[in-house]
């Protein structure tokens, strides 16, 4: 009982900040306005007195179902002809955030995992998970991640729109479907969907925890389903509450951890990191232009899959853009997994 008091109180901490962030349509809103809620109660004194146990293991498995989810059969196909395309997007974020990441440590003395999950283009969720798990500052990296998403879902589609106009493409409009059409999901199968993608999640979840992978639960479950999916098991996602439950939770566990000093370096980092953000876009036009002649894609396609947003809200916003969303989607994922695989133990490495 107490263990279920402790977990609602969790929630509890973390709503009237979400629900503010909501009513303002800011991005982001269960994760950030979650983790600003928690962290006032926490620098009032308000906060739990302890977090309840298996809390952040639970939060990471259901996070990392609903991306694992997105790799679909219908995706392979389009994941071997952009292979080296998504690989070549991969090592491109991931050189520039280790340059950005060591000026960061340097000038404003943050401790280099911080600053290096700070800079990296992997999503708030993700990469405030894998802070958590390499102790690092998660509310510090929260909020650069989130000065990044904010100014590229503010900014980017109003210069790729100016930059699409300038060069004179059309857009690429919806893809045409191929192979047989798509059956009608019944009630049945969408239980089934769903019973077989949280099990997969959870068996993932605990493996990757009990092998003592940074953020283990996140990447087991996300990996678990995310090779089911592509090798043909039909999942369904839990229903999207799920998911802003599953952030909410998260912002509330890392607003815990706030505290005068982490503030202070929050007020002393605003202008550094509007800077950082002004690079990684600037960066990612250059990669978008890259790809645009390595394949021949649609200017915009290139534009919002090369640009360092989140993967759930470009991959949302890419149709009415006049981007493939399929190929967003598939850039964001592959650089999402490689970002998972590749810097945890580089970032070990480094500081051992």
């Amino acid at each position: 009982m107490d263990w279920l008091l402790d977990f609602l109180h969790l929630f509890a901490i973390g709503i009237p900040g979400w629900l503010a962030l909501r009513l303002l349509r800011l991005p982001a809103a269960p994760m950030m306005g979650a983790m600003l809620s928690s962290a006032l109660f926490a620098v009032q004194g308000w906060g739990l007195s302890e977090v309840p146990g298996g809390a952040n293991l639970l939060l990471q498995i259901v996070l990392g179902l609903f991306i694992g989810v997105r790799v679909t059969p219908e995706a392979r196909s389009e994941l071997a002809g952009s292979a080296p395309v998504a690989f070549l997007a991969s090592a491109w974020w991931l050189s520039l955030p280790l340059g950005l990441g060591w000026m960061v440590t340097r000038w404003f003395g943050l401790d280099l995992s911080t600053s290096l999950l700070g800079t990296v283009p992997g999503g708030i969720a993700e990469m405030s998970l894998l802070a958590l798990s390499l102790n690092a500052d998660a509310a510090l990296v929260a909020m650069m991640q989130f000065f990044r998403l904010a100014a590229v879902l503010v900014g980017m589609p109003v210069v790729s729109a100016w930059i699409n106009r300038r060069i004179g493409e059309p857009k690429a409009g919806r893809p045409k479907p191929s192979g047989p059409p798509a059956t009608v999901k019944t009630a049945a199968s969408l239980r089934n969907g769903r019973a077989q993608a949280l099990t997969l999640a959870v068996l993932g979840g605990l493996g990757g925890s009990w092998a003592g992978l940074p953020a283990g639960a996140f990447v087991g479950a996300m990996a678990a389903t995310g090779i089911a999916a592509v090798s043909g098991l039909r999942l369904t996602p839990l229903p999207v509450g799920f998911r802003t439950a599953a952030q909410v939770g998260l912002g509330s566990l890392i607003g815990l951890s706030a505290t005068p000093e982490v503030l202070g370096t929050l007020q002393r980092m605003f202008l550094p990191t509007l800077a950082v953000t002004a690079a990684m876009v600037a960066w990612g036009i250059l990669l978008a232009f890259l790809v645009r002649r390595t394949t021949g894609w649609n200017l915009m396609t290139c534009l919002i899959a090369t640009c360092p947003g989140g993967i759930t809200q470009l991959a949302s916003i890419a149709e009415e853009l006049g981007a493939d969303p399929l190929r967003v989607s598939l850039l964001h994922l592959v650089r999402l997994f490689t970002i998972f695989l590749v810097l945890p133990p580089l970032i070990t490495r480094i500081l051992a």
